[in-house]
Order: C-alpha cells, then structure tokens, then sequence
C-alpha cells in the first residue's frame, strides 16, 4: 500500500512544474498560442485555449461571445498581435494569475495603422492536465503622460502673496 501511495505522490508531483520558471514557460505556451491563432486570425482557435465556463472581460465589460469580439475586431482591421507575459503567480497546482502586455496592430478598412497597446490578467486553470484560461481581462495601457512644454509656468495651489 505504502508503494501504491509513493507512486501516486510522485505521479503529482510530476504535473506540477518544479519551479516559478516553469511554470511562467508552462502559461507562457498560451500566450504562444494566443499569438499564434491571432496572427491567422482564428478567432475560434483563440476562443479553444478558453475553460468552457470562461470569462473575456475588455473595457465594454463582459463579452458574451469571445469568438464574435475576435472576429469583429479582424473585420475591423487588426492581424497582428505580440504578447509578453510579465508574472506569473502560483495560486495551487492547478490554479496561477499572469499578468502581462499586448502590442496589436494592423490597417482600417481605409488603410490607416491601427495600434493598441494593452495590459491583461488571466486566471489560468489546469484543466485534464493543460493549461487553460478561465478568465482574462484586458484593457487598453494608458498613453505615457506628455511632457511638459518648455516655457510653460507651473501652477500652485494656496494663497498668493498680496503684496501688503
């Protein structure tokens, strides 16, 4: 019995990655993937490295149809899509939060660049042994604050001398 239970501990130990490196490798093949059905514009293939029950949430909110919100964003133009995964955190065996960026570009209809830059997070999830993702939210990264201009006079809040 002993035997049975050393050979099932070290079953699991097995599927689960050896260190923190490993397993941003193991999410790093989904971004990988993601990048891959993006850049062929698969947008059902993107929409099978979701669990079933998946939440796809962007700056409109829930989208109900992950597969429809690809493609309307082919027909919209986009056909390029970078990925970087930035962290990765274990939150069991079968359970990690990444967080990272995107760079998507391509042309409008009228053939002007289109270029998006955002910042994701996903609940990845084991599911039968591949990695999955039960949600992922993503927003557009906000624009780096302009420099001021030269000449331009600072404003401060409080009470000016009166002079007196």
């Amino acid at each position: 019995m002993r035997a049975f239970g050393a050979v099932c501990f070290s079953l699991l130990l097995s599927a689960v990655p050896a260190t923190a490196a490993d397993l941003k490798e193991e999410i790093g093949k989904i971004a990988s993937a993601y990048e891959q059905h993006f850049n062929k514009q698969d947008a059902a293939g993107i929409t099978s490295l979701y669990t079933k029950n998946y939440l796809r949430v962007s700056q409109n909110g829930i989208e109900p149809d992950n597969t429809k919100f690809y493609e309307d964003g082919f027909k919209a133009g986009l056909d390029r899509l970078e990925v970087k995964v930035t962290e990765v955190q274990p939150l069991s065996e079968n359970m990690a939060l990444s967080t990272g960026e995107a760079h998507i570009t391509g042309k409008s209809e009228k053939g002007d660049a289109l270029e998006i830059n955002a910042i994701w997070t996903a609940l990845d999830v084991r599911e039968n042994g591949q990695w999955k993702i039960r949600m992922l939210t993503s927003a557009p990264k906000a624009a780096p604050p302009q420099p001021q201009q030269a000449g331009a006079t600072a404003t401060t809040t409080g009470n000016a001398p009166s002079g007196k």
